[in-house]
This record gives structure tokens, C-alpha cells and sequence, in this order.
């Protein structure tokens, strides 16, 4: 478990660009026609089996798999194929129990390789085991996933898409990816009995819309040496990250993104903008040769001792809420300055976790006065959640 360090905080407060935040990219697109091989347990088709069909499959081919409960694991083997089921993972299950893995891609298999439509369960060391490859999942549930990782992917590019993490073990990480690309998009995952929703290290990842939550003492993110983005997401528990000497880049942010919990930061760089953080502390240590910049921009804190604690030569801390907490651990306050407000933001239903501003809430209009941080109908950024280009109800 990392060590969450706490220092003092000085200020020199200035309001940069700190640019837009990595949009999601395209993902593997399904393909449309006739597939080339079919797969029925049932009969009366190319393979009873999964695995007999990609054995029997070339690169680029497309399988398609009939509803049922199909008892076995896949290997994709190096191939680069693209298999689904035909109405989806309430009626398609790959039941991979006394298996090591669900699914394994493993053998350089190019990016395209898929498997889409399928309720994962029962493997007894992971959901899918990634090495050197490249996968796309989607429209997929795990659960009763055993092991340390219900996503093992370690130098490869793994795509999530419309994923369920549901009931697993996971004694280390729901997603573990080590020197590889993690994008994902629609997630939702629970921690398992491990200490963490997703780990990354070394790599680059961008979370879109999904929701992590663990429960007390548990990390919904721990990153080392990792650059990456929580975009229109809900987080519940503690986020940490450390990073190298000599690279400020490493930067994880949170755009538009809701955390209940603490963000701990150590010689890494934290960017947190037109975000909900409630009941957690912000806290830079830097250990670093060159060392990054914390920004905490628009941004809604709520419920905690104290807001930001930062040993960083500068911290950008601008045009923010700080309500029933103090906005500086070392008692330099924030407030009533660099458009900082300490005001009831007015929020719909913090304590059920709605934090939309209510008709005439001070934050409405509040946010920093520059167009690349507009709400999407035009307007000035609105101070939290659903302010910016990037906002919950312009997005989600």
C-alpha cells in the first residue's frame, strides 16, 4: 500500500491554460455484413465451440457466436479476430471455471483482436491477461473472478468498453496495466477484496465516463509513473500518485470528475478542474528534481479538514468553492482571492452524491473568465461538476 505523505503548503498562485484534456479515441469499430465463421453449442454450425472457431479463423475474421453458456477458456493465439456474441452478454456466458484465465491475449495479436457480448466467470486467476498485445472488450461482464487482477494487461493497449466488474476477488486490482495504454469508457467497477480499482504504471490511460468506488481504506487509483485522465467520472475512494525525477509531464488529472475520498499526490504532477472533491485532502509532497505543478481550477471542495497541503515553488489555486473545510492546511487562506469563493455552493443533494448547482447558486457563472473554459452552451464556466467543455450533462 503506498505512503501517504503530508507537508506544507506555499503559495504562488497564477492562472495558466492547463490546455484540454486528452479526448477519448476511437475504438474498434464492430463489423457488418456476414460473419465468417459461426459458433452454436447446439450444432449445426462451423465449431460447438469458441476456441475451435478461432483455431480455425484467419486474421480479420469475424465470429459469431450463438446465445448459451459455453464452458471454456479462449486463447486468441496471435490472431487478430473479432468475436461477439449475437445478442449479448445477458444470454452469452463463458463459463471459465478450473481455468486459469477467461480470455488470453498473449501472442502479439494486433490491435482489432475482440471479444464483445460475454459474461466472463468463474477463472480462477483473472478475467483477461493481456501481455504484449493488444485486446478490445466490450459489452462485458466479469464476475467470480478469481486471483489478484480480474485485468491483467502488461505492455499492451487494452480497450473497455460498456464493462461490468461484478463480485470478483481481485487481491491486487480490479485493472492492473504496467508499460502499456488503458482506454475505457463506460466502466463500472467495484473493488474486490485487493486494495485497488485500477493501477497503473508507466503507462498512459483515460478513463471516460465510468464509475470506480471502494470502500474505506481502499484506493479507486493508485499510479506510478503513469500519465493519464479521469474524465466524467464518479470515484469513491482514495486516488495516489507518485512519479519519476525529471518528468513534471506525468501529470494525472481529473476533469469533470466527482471524488469522495482523497487525492494524495507525491512528486507527481495533479491537475483537478471543473471537478467535486468531498471529504479529502489534496496533498503534494515533492521529492522531485523537476518538479511539477498542482492546479486546482473550478473546482468544488467540500467536507474535510483542509483543502490543499504542497510543498510544490508554485500551485495554481483559482476560481474554486471551499465550503465546510479550510482551503489551505497551513492557514493561509485561499478564500476572497484568485476568485476562490468560501460561500454555501447551493449543490441539489451533496449527501446523495448529486452535486448539480440549484437555481441561483453563487458558482453559477463563477469559473475562470477565459473561452477555453466555457460550460458548452457558451456561458462562463460554471464552478464545479457540471461547468466547462467538458461537463457531466454537455457529455455524459
Amino acid at each position: 500500500m503506498p505512503i501517504l505523505f503530508l507537508a506544507l503548503a506555499c503559495s504562488d498562485v497564477s492562472v495558466p491554460l492547463t490546455g484540454a484534456p486528452p479526448e477519448p479515441g476511437p475504438m474498434v469499430v464492430a463489423p457488418t455484413g456476414t460473419a465468417d465463421l459461426h459458433v452454436d453449442a447446439s450444432g449445426g454450425a462451423d465449431s460447438k465451440t469458441i476456441q475451435g472457431a478461432i483455431d480455425l479463423a484467419a486474421d480479420g475474421d469475424w465470429i459469431l457466436v450463438a446465445p448459451g453458456t459455453y464452458e471454456e477458456d479462449l486463447n486468441f493465439g496471435g490472431k487478430q479476430v473479432y468475436v461477439s456474441s449475437a445478442d449479448g452478454s445477458g444470454d452469452t456466458t463463458l463459463d471459465a471455471s478450473g481455468s486459469a484465465y477467461g480470455v488470453v491475449a498473449s501472442s502479439g495479436e494486433a490491435s482489432g483482436t475482440s471479444l464483445v457480448g460475454f459474461t466472463i466467470e468463474g477463472a480462477r486467476d483473472g478475467g483477461a491477461y493481456v501481455d504484449f498485445a493488444s485486446l478490445h472488450l466490450e459489452d462485458i461482464v466479469f464476475s467470480g473472478i478469481g486471483g489478484n487482477y480480474t485485468v491483467y494487461g502488461a505492455s499492451a493497449d487494452v480497450e473497455l468498453q460498456d464493462v461490468l466488474f461484478d463480485n470478483n476477488a481481485a487481491g491486487y486490482a480490479e485493472i492492473y496495466m504496467a508499460r502499456g495504454s488503458l482506454q475505457a469508457n463506460n466502466i463500472t467497477l467495484s473493488c474486490g477484496r485487493g486494495t485497488y480499482g485500477l493501477y497503473a504504471g508507466h503507462g498512459h490511460f483515460i478513463v471516460d465516463n465510468s464509475s470506480i468506488s471502494c470502500g474505506r481504506g481502499e484506493y479507486a487509483y493508485v499510479g506510478e509513473n503513469a500519465i493519464g485522465t479521469f474524465l466524467r467520472s464518479h470515484l469513491k475512494g482514495a486516488v495516489y500518485t507518485a512519479n519519476e525525477d525529471d518528468h513534471p509531464d506525468d501529470v494525472v488529472a481529473l476533469y469533470n470528475t466527482v471524488l469522495e475520498g482523497s487525492y494524495t499526490a507525491v512528486y507527481g504532477g495533479v491537475t483537478i478542474v471543473n471537478s467535486v472533491i468531498d471529504g479529502g485532502s489534496v496533498t503534494y509532497t515533492n521529492f522531485a528534481e523537476a518538479p511539477a505543478t498542482p492546479v486546482l481550477l473550478n473546482s468544488i471542495f467540500l467536507n474535510s479538514t483542509c483543502v490543499l497541503s504542497s510543498d510544490a515553488p508554485t500551485a495554481t489555486v483559482a476560481y474554486n468553492s471551499f465550503w465546510n473545510t479550510t482551503s489551505n492546511c497551513t492557514g493561509e487562506a485561499y478564500e476572497g482571492k484568485d476568485g476562490n469563493l468560501a460561500v454555501d455552493p447551493q449543490l441539489v443533494d451533496a449527501a446523495g452524491s448529486d452535486y448539480h448547482l440549484s437555481a441561483g447558486s453563487p458558482l453559477e457563472d463563477a469559473g475562470y473568465d477565459d473561452y477555453n473554459y466555457d460550460d458548452v452552451d457558451g456561458s462562463r464556466n460554471d464552478i464545479g461538476v457540471y461547468g466547462g467543455r467538458y461537463s457531466a450533462d454537455g457529455g455524459w
